[in-house]
């Protein structure tokens, strides 16, 4: 499946360091399990052009792939929007908008030992500074996240 252009300021300097303006990419893809793969690789292939260090990274890329399925199962969407945008160099954003169609917002849950999902939401409070979610612009749901530890 071919990714959708992105939309990216600024641009990287040698050994993935960035000349410091405004660090931006948002990208819109079906709203199917296959997808949450290439939303994941499009986190790891831009925050460490953005000089992001490997733990936030990978936490980044755990966040957008909760965030990415809960969209998708929860919600009747048929694209989901995705945003990252890096701010004053210290920390991420990461955004995934739905379409609607699900319940009013995330409800995180207590899973018991025996529960094959149910933690997600609990995985994404774990790794991020701040998380939360608002009506779109659309009638969908936006759910955010937010990380600190830039490079």
């Amino acid at each position: 499946m071919a990714l959708p252009p992105r939309t990216t300021k600024g641009r990287p300097l040698s050994g993935g360091r960035h000349d410091g303006g405004p660090r931006q990419e948002s990208f819109r893809l079906p709203a199917r399990g296959a997808s949450v793969a290439a939303a994941r690789r499009r986190v790891r292939s831009r925050l460490p052009l953005w000089g992001f260090r490997d733990e936030v990274c990978h936490a980044a890329e755990l966040v957008m792939s909760e965030l990415f399925t809960n969209a998708v199962v929860h919600t009747r969407s048929r694209h989901i929007r995705c945003l990252l945008r890096a701010e004053g160099g210290q920390s991420l954003y990461v955004e995934v908008a739905d379409q609607g169609g699900g319940p009013v917002g995330p409800d995180p849950r207590h899973a018991g030992t025996e529960d094959e999902s149910g933690r997600g939401l609990a995985l994404v409070r774990a790794l991020v500074d701040a998380w939360g979610d608002h009506p779109g612009a659309d009638g969908g749901r936006v759910v955010w996240a937010q990380l600190g530890g830039a490079a």
